[in-house]
């Protein structure tokens, strides 16, 4: 006898109010469906929520769909509902005519759709993202910073939002002194932009902030120094083109 073609189990179209299992809807939510589609005995299926918005509501873009499952629904105590799954649906789209909305996602439920008795719905609003960090990097590997004073194989780090004024300023390299310091004296980081190779008593580049890295050491001769500090500048970190180290 032939062999009997496989045949795959019918999908299933379950849905629900989406205030059943829901004291009211989240705003701006007016109304609408939850929909669980897949096949009856499988625990991944998908979801899909059609709706309206409320006569005033008005997306932002920033409103995300959130369904909770359950298999039983006597109401919002606990022990009442038991929650089965939950599924993020994204962001809700516009859909015609206005003012409906969809939203829609995949699901992984501890129990097969069939068994599913009730959705809730809630609403997500995501924090927008912030810029992200970067760092300039600038090396240098044997510079003289002042009289019988260098500064060798340093390098300067501005880290922060490239947008923003304000931001760090680390420092490591070898401080070198012939002559005996008596701590009095900083040292600094000058930043600017349309940068040259000339020194911070010389250069024509136009300077936009000072951070103050910390006491250059006591006594003469060789000493490796890593230091970090807070710096604002008259334009953003982007901006900044070039760092010339020096004393004050």
């Amino acid at each position: 006898m032939p062999a009997e073609p496989d045949v795959k189990p019918p999908f299933t179209v379950r849905s629900f109010s989406s205030v059943h299992g829901s004291d009211a809807l989240p705003s701006p939510l007016g109304g609408g469906t939850v929909s669980l589609i897949g096949e009856a005995d499988s625990k991944t299926f998908g979801v899909s929520f059609n709706g309206t918005l409320t006569s005033s509501a008005r997306l932002t873009g920033k409103e995300k769909l959130v369904a909770s499952l359950y298999i039983k629904c006597d109401g919002q105590e606990p022990g009442r509902r038991i929650t089965v799954g939950t599924v993020d649906l994204g962001a809700l789209k516009s859909a015609q005519p206005a003012p409906a909305v969809m939203a829609t996602g995949e699901a992984t439920a501890f129990v097969p759709l069939a068994s599913i008795t009730c959705a809730s719905l809630a609403i997500r609003i995501d924090e927008s993202d912030k810029p992200p960090f970067i760092v300039k990097t600038f090396t240098e590997k044997d510079i003289q910073i002042a009289r019988d004073i260098t500064v060798q194989d340093s390098t300067v780090n501005l880290i922060g939002e490239p947008d923003s004024k304000s931001f760090g300023a680390s420092y490591r390299g070898t401080f070198s002194s012939l002559m005996e310091l008596r701590g009095e004296t900083t040292l600094v980081a000058h930043l600017y932009m349309k940068c040259d190779t000339k020194p911070p008593s010389e250069t024509a580049a136009i300077h936009v902030g000072t951070a103050k890295m910390g006491e250059a050491p006591k006594g003469r001769g060789d000493s490796l120094r890593i230091m970090s500090a807070d710096v604002t500048a008259f334009v953003p970190l982007r901006e900044v083109e070039c760092v010339k180290l020096g004393l004050q």
